[in-house]
């Protein structure tokens, strides 16, 4: 009788598994000025949380960097009882073809339940479905376990760029290309 090779099935289950249809609506675009009291309060919250985010104290400063500076789109994402986990904010780059993931983040509360890497499946789906080849975004080089995560999904360190933000400290450029190919079931 043929042994089994438990770690490669178990490999291919995770990787299976970031692929796994969604079977109830998680996100939901929101209009940023009519709910940036629940979105400031919940960046907050993510960014007490984690020492390495770029510092947003003021409703102005979070509306000013998602829509003036950079004409994002923001979701949120919930769970399957309807409370908000997270949210991000996207930024469309038609003419490099790409999508950049300008915010993600999950509430204290919810993470290590697969959200993030729910949230990324989606974004990604929706870059596929707007033909945009690669998804970019930036972290801090010193935010270890948002390095790690971006790294198992299958994200490529591109290259260190100092005082990103104007805020003197130094972010790391991820790169995904994606399978234009590859049908969305996502969106």
């Amino acid at each position: 009788m043929k042994k089994l090779n438990v770690k490669k099935i178990r490999l291919k289950k995770r990787k299976l598994l970031l692929y796994k249809p969604i079977k109830h609506p998680k996100a939901k675009k929101i209009d940023i000025v009519k709910n940036l009291d629940s979105l400031f309060t919940l960046d907050v919250k993510i960014a007490k949380a984690s020492p390495y985010l770029l510092p947003l104290q003021t409703k102005k400063e979070l509306l000013d960097f998602l829509i003036k500076k950079h004409k994002s789109e923001t979701w949120v994402w919930y769970d399957p009882h309807g409370t908000i986990v997270g949210y991000f904010s996207l930024v469309d780059m038609p003419k490099e073809s790409a999508m950049e993931v300008l915010n993600i983040g999950v509430d204290p509360d919810f993470q290590s339940k697969g959200y993030g890497r729910a949230m990324m499946a989606f974004i990604e789906g929706l870059a596929t479905k707007n033909k945009r080849r690669k998804i970019i975004l930036v972290t801090n080089k010193k935010n270890l376990h948002a390095i790690n995560f971006y790294k198992s999904i299958g994200y490529t360190s591109i290259k260190e760029i100092a005082n990103y933000y104007g805020d003197g400290e130094t972010r790391i450029l991820f790169e995904k290309t994606l399978n234009l190919n590859f049908a969305s079931f996502i969106i």
